[in-house]
C-alpha cells in the first residue's frame, strides 16, 4: 500500500469519526432539550395542581366534581406527556450508546489498520 492509499483510509477514518462525534453532540443538545421540557412541564403541573386547589377550595360544592375531574383529567394527560418524555430520554441514549459503539468499532479498525501498515512496513 502506498502512502497516498495509506493517508486516503487515514482520512476516511478521520472524516467517519468526526461524523459520529457530531451526531452524539446533536444527541446530548436533544437530551438537554427534552430535560428543559421535563423541567418547565413538570412547573407548569405544579403550577396546574395549585390553580385547581384554590378553584376546588373557592367554588360551589355543585361545582366540584366538574373541576375534579378535571383536574383528575389534567393529571392523566400530565402522566401520559411525562411517560412520553422519559420514553423520548431512553430513545435518544441508546441511539447516543450507539453511536459510541460506533465510534469504538472505527477506531478499532483503524487501530488494526495501522498495525496491518506497521507488519507491511517491517516486512520489506
Amino acid at each position: 500500500m502506498n502512502d497516498i492509499d495509506y493517508d486516503q483510509k487515514n482520512y476516511q477514518f478521520r472524516m467517519r469519526i468526526e461524523q459520529l462525534q457530531q451526531d452524539q453532540l446533536g444527541i446530548k443538545k436533544e437530551q438537554r432539550q427534552v430535560e428543559e421540557q421535563q423541567d418547565a412541564f413538570f412547573y407548569l403541573q405544579q403550577k396546574e395542581q395549585q390553580a385547581y386547589e384554590f378553584v376546588l377550595n373557592s367554588c360551589e360544592t355543585e361545582e366540584r366534581a366538574i373541576y375534579q375531574d378535571r383536574g383528575d383529567e389534567s393529571l392523566h394527560l400530565a402522566k401520559k406527556v411525562q411517560l412520553e418524555l422519559e420514553e423520548q430520554q431512553v430513545e435518544l441514549q441508546k441511539e447516543y450508546r450507539s453511536l459510541l459503539d460506533q465510534e469504538e468499532s472505527i477506531n478499532a479498525e483503524q487501530t488494526s489498520f495501522w498495525k496491518q501498515k506497521e507488519g507491511e512496513s517491517s516486512g520489506t
